[in-house]
């Protein structure tokens, strides 16, 4: 597989707001979204909204920030550093939906992906049922583009996601409430899709499926790297494409760590010794 990536001098900083939870086992969440934009040459702005305390067997307890100081998080970030772009993570309550949601809203922040994270692949709930909700109805219209796997796919829709035509139907559903979306097919058997459907064509990204257990983080690097190539100015399709690369560069380079699933390994790249700036040409 050869990747596509543009490079270029850093002539400016790319700055990325990532907003999501703390996994203290290093291989997912705020941790995950961090080394997947320093890889790719940008810079990581951070907003947390919980701490889990887990690692790779699951989840054993999850403490939530007061949504107040996630708040305060963004509005400082923004007062001195404007993103580029903005992914969302774990969340877990509907008032950290509510914060998040207005903060994007009266900042007009742009290029926003949202990974609607619900349930954890270690095990462990990521988002109280009660908030899904409010998921769908504030955050998903302000998203450019959301990223579930099947299983969230499910979830936002009601409906069992387990094949590429279920994939589509879930997406044109999902579009009905605004944004694009990738549906990452992941889990699927045979090969790996991640489909984008934006509103008028599915567009499909495949590659043989990589057989390994080491893929805790794998949904956070797809979402992160979607919003970094995002704000590097490539077009939707093009940055799916590129983020769909850098994912399974990352499931390539994964590696065992504890004695559940292993990490994916987003620090690792092909082109690791430059920089990648943004789109040229």
């Amino acid at each position: 597989m050869t990747a596509r990536y543009a490079v270029v001098s850093l002539l400016y900083v790319i700055y990325i707001l990532t907003i999501g939870g703390s996994d203290s086992s290093g291989g997912a969440g705020i941790q995950a979204d961090m080394k997947t934009i320093t890889s790719l040459g940008a810079h990581a702005l951070t907003a947390v909204t919980a701490i889990t305390v887990q690692n790779s067997l699951g989840i054993v307890k999850t403490h939530d920030v007061p949504e107040k100081i996630v708040s305060l998080q963004i509005k400082t970030i923004i007062e001195d550093q404007f993103p580029d772009a903005v992914k969302t993570g774990m969340l877990h309550r509907g008032s950290t939906i509510r914060k998040v949601s207005w903060a994007i809203k009266k900042n007009r922040l742009k290029r926003v992906v949202v990974d609607p994270v619900i349930r954890a692949s270690a095990g462990g709930q990521l988002l109280e049922g009660s908030a899904v909700t409010l998921l769908k109805d504030l955050l998903l219209p302000l998203a450019m583009v959301i990223t579930p796997n099947l299983d969230e796919a499910g979830m936002l829709t009601g409906k069992r996601v387990e094949n590429l035509n279920q994939m589509e139907e879930a997406a044109r559903k999902l579009k009905d409430l605004g944004p694009d979306v990738v549906v990452t097919g992941g889990h699927l058997e045979g090969n790996c899709i991640d489909l984008l459907y934006d509103g008028k064509d599915m567009h499909y990204f495949q590659d043989p499926k990589i057989e390994t257990a080491n893929t805790h983080g794998s949904g956070c690097v797809f979402s992160t790297s979607l919003a970094t190539f995002l704000a590097m100015d490539h077009d939707l399709i093009e940055a799916t494409r590129l983020a769909h690369d850098f994912t399974r560069h990352a499931i390539e380079k994964s590696y065992s760590c504890g004695r559940g699933a292993g990490v994916v390994h987003p620090g690792y790249s092909p082109l690791k010794k430059r920089i990648i700036a943004k789109k040229v040409g």
